[in-house]
């Protein structure tokens, strides 16, 4: 069966759960994000809770296909709280995905990078690296 996934926020209600990111204990009255996974087999249910401190959060949960899942309980949290959320999921969408840098190096960078010397006493041979092109 295809599980289901969503995410829920809500105040801890005991200390007993443990941040998934820092697994430190997530502590009575603390706000929490949490990533939950559904599926019923069978008549059975299962469901799995992944338990995030709001400031552990640094990249927002989605599905297994990269899909943005829906937030629950967010109208049950104080006003300053849900505001929180929002400015943190706000953030996490703005940020820039990061890239490889590239580096251009110039004819003289790539000669000192990518040649050698064969033999020290006679510097005009030199060979090409095997992960070298020559132009």
């Amino acid at each position: 069966m295809k599980m289901k996934q969503f995410l829920e926020c809500e105040y801890a209600l005991s200390n007993r759960i443990k941040c998934a990111t820092c697994h430190t204990v997530i502590y009575k009255h603390d706000l929490k994000i949490g990533h939950i996974f559904l599926r019923k087999d069978e008549g059975q249910q299962f469901d799995k809770k992944v338990w995030y401190h709001v400031d552990c959060v640094k990249k927002w949960p989605t599905g297994e296909k990269g899909q943005e899942l829906p937030l629950f309980r967010l109208q049950s949290l104080k006003a300053e709280d849900q505001l929180r959320i929002k400015e943190l999921y706000r953030s996490l969408q703005e940020k820039p995905k990061s890239k490889k840098e590239i580096k251009v190096l110039s004819k003289q960078e790539q000669y000192e990078k990518y040649v050698t010397v064969k033999n020290l006493n006679d510097p005009g041979q030199i060979e090409e690296d095997d992960d070298c092109i020559m132009l």
